[in-house]
């Protein structure tokens, strides 16, 4: 079945860092509370279990470098080689099932004190 996956790269000082920001937490009704992603990017609906992301030690330039080990990685390489990277990231952000161009509200890039994240694109995959 094909799908797509929506892909950010940044730049967070640690792990931690990237796991605070994408943190979703809930009130006293068990509701939740959108993640500082969610709401930087005002993400539409998707399902929050097919998220995957990394935060590496020394930062990259090469997409290849940054997707390898992720699911489906060999599809989504292919797809996002052509993709020229401006800067250096740490950080890699994929949310499956999810087209941001289409279900989002189209930021395209968040620069704050302690982060920064771009979105780069949309991709297909075949599951």
């Amino acid at each position: 079945m094909k799908n797509d996956v929506s892909l950010w790269l940044g730049n967070f000082s640690n792990f931690d860092e990237l796991e605070k920001y994408t943190e979703i937490k809930y009130d006293e009704d068990g509701d939740s509370i959108p993640s500082d992603f969610e709401r930087d990017f005002k993400l539409g609906y998707y399902d929050r279990d097919l998220i995957e992301k990394d935060w590496i030690q020394d930062a990259e330039d090469d997409i290849k470098e940054l997707l390898v080990d992720f699911s489906y990685d060999d599809q989504l390489i292919k797809q996002f080689m052509d993709v020229k990277l401006n800067s250096k990231y740490n950080t890699i952000i994929l949310i499956f099932n999810y087209n941001y161009d289409t279900d989002g509200r189209a930021v395209n890039s968040i620069n704050k004190n302690a982060y920064k994240l771009d979105f780069i694109g949309t991709a297909e995959y075949i599951d």
